[in-house]
């Protein structure tokens, strides 16, 4: 039996469109033990009313394509999946499903796979690699695909970082969200996310968190998602009012992620009473920075 724990990630973080992301303190569990014949899949939480629990699911299909890589078959499998990342809401579940689904088969057929192949392969399946790069690798990661291997930088985030994600009872999927974006952008744009990515990234590396609120600058997707993530705006003009470093939104959206320093122990408490007053179909989690990534526990 292998039980795998993977983190939840949050992507772009504004200029950093398919690049950038990180991962937090929130985490999936996925059991796996091989039996004697067929797939079953046991999932523990409210995602069960809606998740494939065939060979359509997301974690058996990641499982698979490492068996069939290394050539190593099972007669059967018995999967517990208990999912504590939303489904749908922008903080990396698909990446998490898939991560974990890598790493428990890679295991399970003897570890064959380096973790540079056992990267490539998912964002393969993910189809970029933003967010399968943090849940893996953990920490604040910048990755570019090439050939076939993922470029990549890594940086352990410090602990002086929390990361406030505003969840809204709604869910965005990815492919609508993805729909509502222009085929091409001015090349004033392309600049001004060329600067400002780069800038977040220095800036996050450095410690010199002045700047993220510059930094955080997007002009590639957010204004044009905010179509379908109601009282976006509000949400970020309240978060600065409340002295966030930082607001952006997470991957896809709809969920919105702020940056706080930790000696902003004001800020959970005056949100949450934002919350309740003017927004009180947004959930509010205060996460910290995972340095780790996937872990066989």
């Amino acid at each position: 039996m292998i039980k795998v724990r993977v983190p939840a990630t949050s992507a772009n973080l504004g200029p950093g469109f398919d690049s950038m992301g990180l991962a937090l303190g929130l985490y999936n569990y996925v059991t796996a033990e091989e039996t004697d014949g067929g797939l079953v899949i046991d999932i523990l939480d409210e995602s069960r009313k809606f998740l494939a629990k065939d060979e359509r699911n997301l974690v058996y299909k990641s499982m698979k394509a490492v068996f069939e890589k290394v050539g190593y078959s099972v007669k059967g499998l018995h999967l517990t999946l208990e999912n504590n990342i939303r489904v749908t809401r922008g903080l990396g579940s698909s990446s998490a499903g898939i991560v974990s689904g890598l790493v428990a088969a890679n295991a399970m057929s003897g570890s064959q796979l380096s973790q540079e192949e056992l990267l490539f392969l998912a964002a393969e399946l993910e189809g970029h690699a933003d967010n399968v790069t943090p849940a893996l690798l953990g920490g604040f990661t910048i990755s570019v695909k090439q050939r076939n291997q993922i470029r990549y930088v890594k940086t352990e985030l410090k602990d002086d970082l929390r990361f406030a994600a505003f969840i809204p009872d709604f869910y965005l999927q990815t492919k609508k969200a993805r729909g509502i974006l222009p085929h091409s952008v001015s090349m004033r744009d392309a600049v001004y996310n060329t600067g400002h990515s780069a800038l977040l990234a220095a800036s996050i590396m450095t410690g010199k968190y002045e700047n993220i609120r510059t930094a955080v600058g997007d002009k590639l997707h957010q204004r044009y998602r905010k179509r379908l993530v109601p009282k976006m705006d509000e949400m970020f003009r309240n978060c600065y009012e409340k002295g966030a470093l930082g607001v952006y939104l997470s991957g896809a959206g709809p969920t919105i992620v702020a940056i706080v320093h930790r000696d902003n122990t004001e800020f959970e408490i005056n949100m949450k009473q934002v919350l309740q007053q003017k927004m009180p179909d947004w959930e509010l989690q205060m996460l910290s920075a995972d340095n780790t990534g996937a872990v066989i526990l």
